[in-house]
């Protein structure tokens, strides 16, 4: 099978691998798209650690159809279109069994710390498999898995219609999660970054002002957007960031965003530090929650993506061949202007 694989930090190349098999309970799926989350951006220059071990097929968003089953598995029938939910947890640790399983202290990712969709074929977990409606078109499966942590941030964050929310990072999840927002009727949705060409795709996904902080305190701008009482909620899907004079770091700014007794939902994951000004949220008594991926929501993003009530395409901007993924890296690390997702089909 072909595959794009890292064989170290920074470098990926394409060749071909023994074909996958699968296991007693297991589906074997072969892979239509797959696309590269920041995740897989951060995995691929040595960010995380241990987990990743080298050479790696990366790929945790993808679907495909299904090949065959493993022995034992009652899963989708050969031929079947699907997704899959990444997310492999134990169900022995403290979390697991609160049944808070996306936060497994032993959680594994097909894609980061197993094989992924970077490879034709794919062995997954009969339980992780989701068959797909014709609705959902090919190119939008890998979209799927995206939606669903933007449903289960936004349910960790308890929005709520008519709460007023700020978005601070409008990268790949920042922007599903300002699209999701807009269609539950936010009082106001206000998207923060320095990048003037997302920030014109948030106002196209609904977000109501944007706030560039090359030209604006964002701090300022949305107490200024509030009446001075702050937002309701923040989202701090920025993970990594950069430093410009004058500007707070993201989990700072969110806090200092907030009204009083507010909340902040941290999504981002950055490889750095990122210093956190605690005075605000302890004056404030606010709240800070964390999400990390999703927990039982697939079926309800693929509902969303399937209906086109996620408009997910509209992140879409590049679609390449398996075969050019050292371009689409080399594009993610130059930050080359106008990429946002990028899409990577397994060729026929």
């Amino acid at each position: 099978m072909r595959a794009a694989i890292v064989e170290n930090p920074g470098r990926i190349v394409v060749r071909d691998l023994p074909d996958a098999r699968a296991g007693r309970g297991e589906v074997l799926i072969r892979v239509e798209y797959v696309s590269i989350c920041g995740s897989d951006h951060h995995a691929y220059l040595g960010e995380f650690g241990s987990r990743v071990r080298f050479p790696a097929v990366l790929g945790h968003e993808f679907g495909g159809t299904v090949e065959a089953l493993g022995e034992g598995a009652g899963g989708p029938a050969p031929g079947t279109r699907v997704v899959v939910d990444p997310v492999i947890h134990c169900g022995a640790c403290a979390a697991c069994r609160e049944g808070k399983l996306s936060s497994c202290r032993h959680l594994k990712l097909l894609g980061i710390d197993l094989q992924g969709g970077f490879a034709e074929l794919v062995a997954a977990p009969e339980q992780a498999v989701f068959p797909v409606p014709d609705e959902l078109p090919d190119r939008l499966c890998p979209m799927v898995e995206l939606t669903s942590i933007a449903c289960h941030a936004t349910a960790r964050a308890r929005y709520a219609p008519g709460e007023s929310v700020a978005v601070f990072g409008t990268g790949k999840l920042g922007l599903t999660v300002l699209a999701l927002l807009a269609r539950c009727s936010p009082a106001a949705l206000i998207a923060v970054d320095l990048d003037p060409g997302r920030l014109e795709l948030a106002k196209s996904l609904g977000a109501s002002h944007v706030v560039n902080i090359r030209d604006a305190d964002p701090v300022e701008r949305v107490l200024h957007l509030t009446g001075g009482e702050g937002v309701d909620l923040a989202f701090e899907a920025a993970g990594s960031y950069r430093e410009l004079p004058g500007r707070r770091p993201p989990v700072t700014s969110a806090a200092e965003s907030i009204r009083s007794g507010g909340r902040v939902l941290v999504l981002g994951q950055g490889g750095g530090e990122q210093p956190v000004a605690w005075k605000p949220f302890v004056w404030k008594e606010a709240e800070i929650i964390a999400s990390r991926v999703s927990r039982g929501e697939f079926p309800r993003a693929i509902s969303l993506v399937a209906s086109g009530r996620m408009p997910a395409g509209e992140l879409v901007t590049q679609e390449m061949e398996i075969a050019e993924a050292p371009e689409a890296f080399r594009m993610l690390d130059e930050n080359s202007p106008g990429v946002v997702k990028i899409l990577l089909h397994h060729a026929r």
